[in-house]
């Protein structure tokens, strides 16, 4: 039996991880608000004249395309969406723990578009509170992760 080939455009998303895979590609792990978690392999991205190189960076609003029919997607297309200050300093390691429960809790091609809204105000909450809280107070964004 023939898998149908999906293609998806212009889709709002964030990279929660990227890995190696061969020479010049990489795996990348999205988030999606109409599509949920999806694997997408970025053919040529480590290459030093490619568009993608540069583009597909964690904590950053992108809009992404691809195509393909097993688990793992080919990317298409990907655009930075702008408009979200740059997650800096300790903020960084709150960032990375988020990216981490959601790669570890959310199953792939699952939407949760109101999550997809939630993560964009904490990574925008804690661009904008950089700053470490002492103590063992958390970051801000975090205290109350996930939003409800």
């Amino acid at each position: 039996m023939k898998q149908v080939r999906e293609r998806r455009e212009d889709q709002p998303a964030f990279v929660l991880h990227a890995h190696p895979y061969r020479e010049t590609s990489l795996i990348i792990e999205a988030l999606t608000a109409d599509y949920g978690r999806v694997a997408l392999v970025a053919r040529g991205a480590k290459r030093p004249r490619s568009e993608l190189r540069g583009v597909l960076q964690a904590f950053q609003p992108l809009t992404l395309s691809w195509a393909g029919a097993g688990e793992i997607k080919t990317l298409t297309r990907a655009e930075w969406r702008g408009g979200l200050p740059l997650v800096a300093g300790s903020a960084l390691l709150c960032g990375f723990y988020l990216n981490e429960l959601l790669l570890k809790m959310l199953p792939r091609e699952d939407a949760h578009p109101q999550l997809f809204r939630d993560y964009q105000s904490t990574l925008s909450k804690l661009a904008a509170g950089a700053e470490q809280r002492s103590g063992s107070t958390p970051a801000p964004g975090m205290s109350r992760w996930p939003p409800g």
